[in-house]
């Protein structure tokens, strides 16, 4: 989850930085529109999270979905080649921060790049999300 020494290491430098802004009205579109949507973008916690939240549903899982475009700007990559949509989870703490896992070939590039955490943070209106995403490396001292 959170390596919170990260923030006092002086070997911690950022690896790249994404965004992503998505009106929510196109996620709720897909949803409805395409069935199988839900399980080619989202993991099955982020489905269950988003359910949670009834009428604000759309507008979590647009959050996510604007995250995941973020996250693989901040890996220098594009969805599709090393990281994948399903692979990239959003979940939240117990204090509500959002905060990123990934799985399968996309932890495999995260752990090959010798990236060390990524942070995220999303924001939402009435009718767009927007994410924000840093990835953090581990610098090495020269010999």
């Amino acid at each position: 989850m959170v390596n919170y020494e990260t923030y006092n290491d002086r070997n911690i430098e950022i690896f790249g930085i994404g965004t992503d802004l998505i009106e929510i009205n196109r996620i709720k579109e897909a949803i409805n529109k395409y069935p199988k949507f839900l399980q080619k973008v989202y993991t099955s916690n982020e489905i269950q999270y988003c359910q949670s939240k009834n009428i604000n549903k759309y507008q979590s899982y647009a959050a996510r979905f604007a995250a995941k475009e973020a996250v693989a700007k901040s890996l220098y990559v594009g969805l599709g080649r090393f990281i994948f949509f399903n692979e990239i989870e959003i979940l939240n703490s117990e204090m509500g921060n959002p905060y990123v896992i990934l799985h399968g070939k996309s932890h495999f590039y995260f752990l090959a790049n010798n990236i060390a955490d990524i942070k995220i943070s999303l924001s939402s209106t009435r009718y767009y999300c927007m994410a924000y995403a840093v990835s953090l490396i581990k610098k090495y001292d020269k010999i």
